[in-house]
């Protein structure tokens, strides 16, 4: 027999007793949704992490600052590694390092028309500000040769606010006088304004200057990373620097904490960020912004970066918790998908056994008339394969189903209330092509596995015995 009669025959066994091969069917189904949706609920919160991550910010950027490597107890190993060129070089020679930028920061007081307020004002290599992932959402970012422009986020307008408002502030009225929350503002307002930055010098407080920016950009992303800062060309923030740091570049910089990483060597070694046995720098850069190949070059150049004696943060790094917990997760739900699909292979054992006694006399009757044991069993086979094909096909449909239904009612949760397109929800349950594919398979599998003793019984039935069987 060739195996489409196997096919032809075996689905017409199987119409044959058509309740019971529904049952049978059914049991199936129930464990293929219940591996499916079980699994599937580990893949949502992996997912839903990540995506509010990435809505925060890029999880292939890095921004890199100086530190120190401490030994087990406690005592510095040379000197903190000072955020220069040569550490801007060496980084750059990295592999998997895509783009590098050295950056200032400078804070202060702002004025734009009417309004005041503080504005945090970052200093980047305007050359490559879109390879370093920045999109504008009106206007356009920095490019080389730029000067006395910046590009904002979309919460720098929050910070300014009218003088009346400020005074009213300041006297203590502004509560008595406001009734509901602030009104939204629209950051477009910005665009192609000028924006005055007050700077003081370090050395003679009474001293101040004014520092002039015209707005030619607004970044993309209400609540990400950048929303709250402002990026001007590098060399523009250098002049503000030197000048609010004049006279004090010989003094020694302040301790800001401590961090534990791993070192080189598997033993854990303390950073202290910001911390420096040498002499102040004015020069040297406050951090460095790093983008790499891809996520999971952004984790391994993290600790190259650690090894070598920086300190470094990533929105990338807490992934890698997340993904031990996903990965637990969906053992535990897994394995409780599996047992109710182990449950229904038994199921299709019984049914194929209790096929071999009301057919035990065909069973001979094929043997007789050339049927090989070959054929027998994979007849059988075929039938159990069926059953798991069907279920499985079945209970991925159900599994779409349930898993439309969960995300649904767990929508506003998944949000946080945060406002999102119905594009960027992943919902709690998450069903990638992979695992409804992984999913039938199994199933296939849990069939034809769960009729192999029924069609080796078959195969062992002894011809003459099964012909005059009744």
């Amino acid at each position: 027999m060739n195996r489409l009669d196997l096919l032809r025959l075996a689905q017409k066994n199987l119409r044959s007793r058509k309740i019971r091969t529904a049952l049978t069917t059914l049991g199936v189904v129930i464990g293929t949704t219940s591996i499916i949706v079980m699994l599937s609920l580990g893949l949502g919160l992996k997912e839903s992490q990540r995506q509010s991550m990435e809505r925060w910010g890029s999880l292939t950027m890095i921004r890199v600052y100086q530190g120190m490597i401490f030994d087990q107890e406690g005592n510095p190993l040379g000197e903190g590694k000072a955020l220069n060129d040569e550490a801007v070089a060496e980084i750059r020679a990295i592999k998997g390092v895509t783009a590098v930028s050295p950056a200032y920061e400078a804070g202060g007081e702002a004025k734009f028309g009417r309004k005041r307020g503080g504005i945090q004002l970052i200093g980047i290599d305007p050359s490559i500000m879109g390879e370093l992932e920045f999109k504008a959402s009106q206007g356009r970012l920095l490019e080389d040769g730029d000067r006395n422009v910046m590009v904002v986020g979309a919460q720098v307008i929050n910070s300014f606010q009218e003088e009346s408002e400020l005074r009213r502030m300041q006297r203590g009225m502004d509560s008595m006088m406001r009734i509901g929350p602030r009104e939204k503002k629209d950051p477009g307002e910005m665009l192609d304004q000028r924006i005055a930055m007050v700077t003081m010098n370090a050395a003679k407080p009474d001293k101040k200057r004014l520092f002039n920016f015209q707005v030619i950009g607004i970044l993309e992303g209400d609540y990400n990373e950048n929303a709250y800062q402002a990026y001007a060309p590098i060399e523009d923030i250098k002049k503000m620097r030197k000048f609010m740091m004049g006279g004090a570049q010989n003094q020694r910089g302040m301790s800001s904490g401590m961090v534990r990483v791993m070192s080189s060597t598997g033993g854990a070694a303390r950073v202290s960020v910001g911390k420096r046995t040498s002499k102040f720098d004015a020069d040297d850069y406050n951090y460095i912004l790093i983008r790499t190949a891809d996520v999971t070059e952004t984790s391994r150049i993290s600790q190259t970066l650690k090894d070598n004696g920086y300190s470094c943060s990533s929105i990338a790094d807490a992934l890698e918790g997340i993904e031990k917990t996903s990965r637990t997760i969906q053992a535990v739900l897994g394995g409780i998908g599996s047992i109710t699909l182990l449950v229904a292979a038994l199921g299709i054992t019984n049914t194929m056994i209790m096929s071999i006694y009301e057919r035990t006399r065909e069973i001979g009757i094929m043997k007789v008339i050339g049927a090989t044991f070959r054929d027998i069993h994979t007849l059988f086979l075929t039938e159990a394969g069926l059953i798991g094909f069907m279920g499985g096909l079945l209970g991925l449909g159900f599994s779409y189903l349930v898993s439309y239904v969960i995300n649904n009612l767990t929508k506003d949760f998944m949000t946080g209330g945060m406002p999102v397109s119905a594009e960027e929800v992943v919902g709690i349950s998450f069903i990638p092509p992979w695992l409804a594919l992984f999913a039938l398979l199994f199933a296939v599998l849990i069939g034809v596995l769960a009729g192999l003793y029924p069609a080796y019984r078959a195969v062992r039935l002894s011809p003459i015995r099964a012909i005059r069987n009744e």
